[in-house]
């Protein structure tokens, strides 16, 4: 999905991936993130938020949800995550990483509530149900806490993905507030959706799902309850082409996630988005016979979109041979890839691919890597499993 823009504005990150592998400093199944430019995208996007006063939540869970990254992140501006677990959560406390929002989109369980308030402080909970918000003002009222907290809302006609249901019914959100209010150790601050964006049918731009007038009416909802409304969060494809939109409309928090790393959907198709691609995934050719050409797997995501992959034993092949992509079942193990095989290909070959992805429910590793243009230098390794 993002090869040919990567190899187009990065092509560095391509040779050094490849130089790395065939050199045995990072193995098959490993993703390379080229540091450099990802900081660089992460100073940019925190720019333009303050420039258009739009506060931003980080995620990590693409780049397989790590405490390393986190700190970079907030080094350069970004100053708190969004959890889409507890465990994400956890992974980055552990590395003084700072709790923005957790809930949004994984509840945590009702034993866990009084950990999320002692240990991880987050800003905010993203809350989906009276019930779970009993359970957390019943565990705030114990530590003697009152937690601020957001509530997701849905509507019969949103955008949602399959897995990820779930929030407050718009049409039953103003007699559900009432019970709200009464809970004493939960402050209600805001309201979130998600998603937020999609394509345009042009892929040139993006525009609002109807999660959006959903998002607005469930905020005049808020404001006519009496609440002060601090917060209308809405994720999804946060970027610097999308800020200005949330800003317009009235929008306070964004939670960029691909566009760290400069793979939001309209990445593959505009040249000219600040933020550049800076992740692909290194595989290598394990085995052939008389049609594929075997690789080694572990890291594909069944909604990744990739069509192409790059090959070769050096750089210099790997920029200029393409081969197509035989697309593995999602209802298997992607223990191998498969390429149509090519009289160029030999075992050994690396293989390079850009799709998008969510490492944290893959099993590959992650090389975050500086100096891609001069001497390419792994700093970090995520082994998998961490």
């Amino acid at each position: 999905m993002f090869l040919p823009m990567t190899l187009k504005r990065n092509e560095g990150l391509i040779r050094a991936a490849v130089k790395l592998h065939q050199e045995g400093n990072i193995p098959a199944n490993t993703y390379v993130v080229d540091l450099d430019s990802f900081e660089s995208n992460v100073k940019v996007i925190q720019q333009t938020a303050k420039r258009y006063d739009v506060s931003l939540y980080y995620m990590t869970k693409q780049l397989g949800r790590s405490g390393f990254i986190g700190q970079i992140i907030e080094q350069q501006g970004i100053e708190k995550a969004v959890a889409v677990d507890i465990d994400e959560a956890i992974q980055l406390k552990e590395r003084s990483c700072q709790i923005g929002n957790i809930g949004h989109i994984v509840q945590p369980s009702r034993s866990q509530w009084k950990f999320v308030l002692t240990k991880l402080n987050p800003e905010v909970v993203t809350i989906f149900s009276y019930e779970r918000a009993k359970q957390l003002s019943e565990a705030a009222v114990n530590v003697g806490k009152v937690q601020d907290v957001i509530l997701r809302i849905v509507y019969s006609h949103d955008a949602v993905f399959p897995g990820q249901y779930g929030g407050f019914l718009i049409e039953e959100l103003e007699g559900q507030l009432q019970k709200l209010q009464r809970l004493k150790g939960i402050s209600v601050v805001g309201i979130t959706s998600f998603p937020i964006f999609e394509l345009n049918p042009d892929n040139n731009d993006y525009q609002f799902t109807p999660n959006m007038t959903s998002l607005l009416q469930g905020k005049k909802l808020l404001e006519a309850s009496g609440i002060q409304v601090k917060q209308v969060n809405a994720p999804s494809a946060t970027s610097c082409r999308t800020i200005p939109m949330l800003s317009e409309i009235g929008v306070t928090h964004g939670e960029p996630g691909h566009a760290l790393t400069g793979t939001t959907p309209l990445h593959a198709y505009q040249e000219d988005m600040p933020e550049v691609p800076c992740m692909v995934y290194v595989s290598e050719i394990s085995h052939m016979d008389d049609t594929h050409a075997y690789t080694i797997a572990g890291g594909f995501y069944s909604r990744s979109g990739m069509e192409g992959a790059l090959f070769g034993a050096h750089a210099d092949a790997a920029v200029a041979q393409r081969a197509k992509v035989d697309l593995v079942s999602p209802t298997n193990i992607d223990y191998y890839g498969a390429l149509d095989r090519c009289k160029e290909m030999n075992v050994g070959d690396s293989v390079i691919y850009a799709f998008r992805t969510q490492i944290f429910v893959t099993r590959a590793h992650v090389a975050f890597v500086r100096n891609i243009k001069q001497k390419p230098e792994v700093v970090y390794f995520q082994k998998r499993g961490m």
